[in-house]
């Protein structure tokens, strides 16, 4: 019991997380830190054991030279060089390149950031320095920052809390630095087509795919009008049809539309190629200007869409390699379900008319450009999300009516211990 209380103080509590704890980000950049291990096996890779006598330590020491006094500069050095690798952990985390960082220097698994409900320990400063155990209720990329839901004292407070003050109690998911790197080049080819300073520069590349397309769109046009005038011609003529290759003798003019058949098919098939390419130059270029769009105009609504669909796109990211997705439309489908689930994950933090309007917004883009094959389904993902907004703002409004009822009855509190004060002072006043 002694032993107990002595863990609880504050001093112990510091103690305790600075010994045994250690954020999900610094973890990984210690792990890949460089240790006497790694020293012993680049310069004495022939040393096979630890176990040395003093003489040998000593010479060992001796070639290392005179080490470096620890003291406050030292300390100073050693966080800066700490922070410089959390912010380059941080920006690959976003998929982000890392300019003014040595890829070999970085940890070879980056941890991704810690997704909703994962439960962590904290060191809370406020009312008392204690460690606390939480839960993740959001995340904000630009301050790299969490929400993070405590239970103190049996109610539950919403704090913000740094990612280097998050330790994570089950094991963060990791993807390669390769696969991050990979990803990255490929995005910066995107958006490098774009990063000129005229607009005319800008325009340059969504123009020549528009002209290409309509210079495509036409010949595939004339290709088909041809491909029906064979069967017109078929049809007229009178020829009968072969169900076999060798039950109709060859004529030559049947000949003469096998030919002109054979050529338009393979025209068209390299005009759809053709077609299909442009058209994903044209929507990579429309998706960056809508990027830029949404961070030009600093609207709440915009901010908000802008951090779903950049959540989004890091969850498909992440799992790039474990999915493998070939056509371009698939990734579009998943990519707006995945922002459809963080703008309903956004419900219930204040600023529901804000989410409620982006949602309906988002929700009927997504109808309008869905294929009809696929408006079914979409309906019912619909229906499904309409039912959760509706229990979510149920929650939230009974949460906001708890919330104002507890102060209320704080506030009474208050007036009565004020009240009760006051009487005292003046009774004492009258005893004297």
């Amino acid at each position: 019991e002694r032993l107990y209380k002595f863990l609880k103080q504050p001093y112990c509590q510091r103690w305790i997380w600075c010994e045994f704890l250690e954020s999900f980000i610094d973890k990984a950049i210690l792990n890949s830190s460089y240790s006497s291990i790694n020293y012993k096996q680049t310069r004495f890779a022939q040393l096979e054991t630890a176990q040395l006598p003093r003489r040998c330590w000593q010479l060992i020491r001796r070639i290392n030279g005179k080490p470096r006094r620890f003291g406050p500069a030292f300390l100073a050095a050693e966080k800066a060089e700490l922070e410089r690798f959390r912010t380059a952990v941080r920006l690959l985390q976003q998929f982000k390149l890392v300019v003014t960082q040595n890829v070999q220097s970085l940890p070879k698994n980056i941890p991704m950031p810690l997704p909703v409900d994962a439960k962590v320990i904290s060191l809370l400063s406020r009312p008392l320095l204690m460690l606390c155990k939480g839960r993740i209720v959001g995340y904000d990329p630009k301050e790299c920052s969490y929400m993070v839901k405590f239970d103190m004292a049996g109610k539950h407070v919403v704090l913000s809390m740094a990612d280097y003050y998050l330790h994570a109690l089950q094991e963060p998911k990791s993807v390669p630095i390769s696969d991050i790197v990979k990803e990255t080049s490929i995005d910066v080819q995107r958006v490098g087509v774009l990063d000129t300073s005229s607009d005319k520069k800008r325009c340059k590349p969504l123009l020549a795919a528009l002209l290409q397309l309509q210079r495509q769109l036409a010949l595939k046009r004339k290709t088909v009008n041809d491909i029906a005038a064979i069967n017109e011609e078929l049809e007229a003529a009178g020829l009968p049809v072969a169900t076999t290759r060798r039950e109709i003798k060859l004529t030559p003019q049947r000949e003469k539309l096998q030919h002109r058949y054979a050529a338009n098919m393979i025209t068209l098939h390299r005009v759809n190629a053709d077609i299909l390419e442009n058209l994903r130059v044209a929507h990579e270029l429309l998706v960056v200007y809508e990027k830029e769009y949404m961070q030009n105009n600093d609207a709440p609504c915009n901010k908000i869409l802008e951090k779903c669909r950049f959540l989004a796109e890091r969850d498909l990211k992440a799992q790039a390699n474990q999915m493998k997705l070939k056509r371009q439309a698939t990734r579009e489908l998943i990519l707006k379900l995945q922002t459809l689930l963080y703008l309903c994950a956004e419900l219930g933090h204040g600023n529901d008319v804000e989410v409620s309007a982006v949602l309906d917004d988002f929700v009927k883009k997504i109808l309008a450009e869905s294929s009809p094959q696929h408006l079914g389904d979409f309906q019912h993902v619909v229906e499904i999300v309409q039912g959760l907004r509706v229990q979510i703002g149920v929650m939230w409004k009974m949460e906001s009516e708890r919330r104002q009822q507890q102060q209320q009855l704080l506030q009474v509190q208050q007036s009565e211990n004020t009240t009760t004060s006051l009487v005292t002072t003046e009774e004492s006043d009258i005893d004297m």
